[in-house]
């Protein structure tokens, strides 16, 4: 598998580590207050087991979606009128690919808190937090690795 390939798995992975730490704080934040039961503790797991998955989803999608467009282009040279053209024609593919991904994700959470609300098995905050998570997992993860790059 090159390099290509596994880099949606690998940023998985990270989202998948930063979810557990989020679930980990949000079940000592019930802790502290006293509020915590296994309710948290599932509903914690879910919105980072959804999250997760969907992000899975998203770079899997995408990656995809560029890689059918690359493989039309094929491994000729183009000018750069070609290249504007053929940019200009797979457009609409690719920004529908993302929009159905989109949606897709977004309903998947809504079912996750509509299951939190409905189940006595999940607690909603707690299931609502992971899934809120996602930008600043990413935020932190960028930081983390641009300070590691310095460094280097």
């Amino acid at each position: 598998m090159d390099n290509n390939k596994k880099l949606p798995y690998i940023e998985t992975l990270y989202i998948f580590i930063g979810e557990l730490i989020v679930s980990a704080l949000v079940c000592i934040g019930f802790l502290i207050f006293k509020r915590f039961d296994y309710k948290v503790l599932t509903g914690a797991l879910l919105g980072s087991a959804v999250t997760t998955l969907n992000f899975l989803f998203l770079a899997v999608s995408t990656t995809r979606a560029f890689d059918r467009a690359l493989c039309e282009r094929g491994t000729d040279e183009m000018s750069e009128e070609e290249a504007d053209k053929f940019a200009a024609e797979h457009k609409a593919a690719l920004s529908n690919a993302v929009k159905i991904s989109f949606i897709l994700r977004t309903v998947t959470m809504l079912l996750a808190l509509v299951l939190a609300f409905l189940s006595d098995f999940f607690n909603v905050i707690s299931t609502l937090i992971p899934l809120l998570m996602l930008r600043p997992i990413i935020t932190v993860e960028a930081l983390i690795r641009n300070r590691k790059n310095k460094e280097i």
